[in-house]
Parts: structure tokens; C-alpha cells; sequence
């Protein structure tokens, strides 16, 4: 059990809080310690008493946890640091840190998108190419024809096979997004790749996918 010993200040205007609205108990995922760990944060909601602030109440936070979050930072950066640095199988971290593969393979993209190196100053030999469904399949109905469509929600991430560096994540799992993306890159870039590996694509989407080359 923690809680928080001095009063924090308003996200909006920064004015030190002084009058407690209400408490909550939130249970947060942190680093195993000799098994799962589980801490749970006896969380204070503050009244923003700042009359030309727009914020009239606000729970605190912190930059390991931040509003909404359900973990600390350090435990996602592990999680990152395991698949993407160490090589590690998402199912295999999941299991080595007791959370879901869906946390594992959420903090994942989060870091590539934001740490996505300039991948046109990179120069890969080797493309491996994976699929991932971020949900549960989706049905949405046409208001119009009342046909059901079924959806599903797929991306495809390419990393280099050499240094297990994420170079793009892309929507959908066939040659169209990956093609998008292969063609934007420069002509040197593409010549130098020599190995994709595709297991999941059928023999006319890998050749599609790989005659931007």
C-alpha cells in the first residue's frame, strides 16, 4: 500500500492543492519481484481551488503512473527492453513478467512509434515482416443495407533481422500497406536488402510485396 505524503500541484495552472475531494484504491502492475508484484496506490482526488482555472478537480499522478495508467514506466520499459533489445518472443515476456501478451505487445508499439529511427539512413540486409491483431475481431452493420461486415483489426510491423531494430508499423497484414511503405523508401535502401522474411503472406502476396525491391 502507498499513498502519496505531500499535497501535488494542479496539472493545469500548477497551484499546490490543499482540500481532498475523495480517495480511491488503484491497483498498479510493477516489475516482478521473486513473483508478481502488485502494488496498490491509496489515490487522492484534489479540488483545484485556483478560481481562473478551467480544472476543477483532478487525481494525482506521477511520471511512472501517469493519469489513466494501469502500470508503472519502468515495468513497460522492461517489457520493451526484452522484445525489441534482448530478442525476446512476446509470449515468452509476457509469461518471464507475469502480464499479459496484450500489455507486452501495447508497450511495444507505443515505443516504436515514438522511437522509430530515421529509417532511411538505415541500412538493412535483412526485412522480417509480422503480423499482430491489436483486438478482437469486429462486426459493424450497414445502416443502409443492414449487411453485416466482419473486421479485423490487423498491423504489420518490420524490424531488421540483424539487429531486431522496429523500423515501421503499418495497418492491415497483406501487400498493400507494406507496399506503401517499401516504395517510399529510397532506391538505394531497397537494393541493399537482400532476405525478407514473410511466413505469413501467400506466394503472390510476397511477390507482390517484395518487387518494390
Amino acid at each position: 500500500m502507498v499513498e502519496s505524503e505531500q499535497p501535488p500541484g494542479c496539472p493545469s495552472c500548477g497551484v499546490i492543492a490543499t482540500r481532498r475531494k475523495e480517495r480511491r484504491f488503484q491497483r498498479i502492475r510493477d516489475i516482478p519481484v521473486a513473483g508478481k508484484i502488485e502494488v496498490v496506490w491509496r489515490k487522492y482526488r484534489w479540488y483545484c481551488q485556483e478560481l481562473e482555472c478551467q480544472r476543477l478537480s483532478f487525481f494525482e499522478s506521477t511520471t511512472q503512473v501517469p493519469a489513466r495508467a494501469r502500470s508503472t514506466g519502468r515495468l513497460r520499459d522492461h517489457l520493451v527492453d526484452a522484445v525489441i533489445r534482448s530478442g525476446r518472443a512476446m509470449s515468452e515476456t509476457a509469461a518471464g513478467f507475469a502480464v499479459s501478451w496484450w500489455m507486452v505487445r501495447a508497450a511495444v508499439n507505443e515505443a516504436a512509434l515514438l522511437k522509430l529511427p530515421d529509417v532511411d539512413a538505415l541500412r538493412p540486409r535483412m526485412l522480417g515482416i509480422d503480423e499482430h491483431r491489436f483486438r478482437s475481431v469486429r462486426y459493424f452493420k450497414d445502416p443502409a443495407t443492414n449487411a453485416w461486415t466482419r473486421f479485423e483489426p490487423w498491423m504489420s510491423t518490420i524490424v531488421d533481422l540483424d539487429t531486431g531494430q522496429v523500423l515501421g508499423v503499418v495497418d492491415g497484414r497483406d501487400h498493400t500497406g507494406i507496399g506503401a511503405w517499401l516504395i517510399q523508401r529510397p532506391l538505394e535502401w531497397r537494393l541493399g536488402v537482400h532476405v525478407v522474411a514473410i511466413s505469413w503472406l501467400s506466394q503472390r502476396q510476397t511477390t507482390a510485396a517484395t518487387g518494390m525491391f
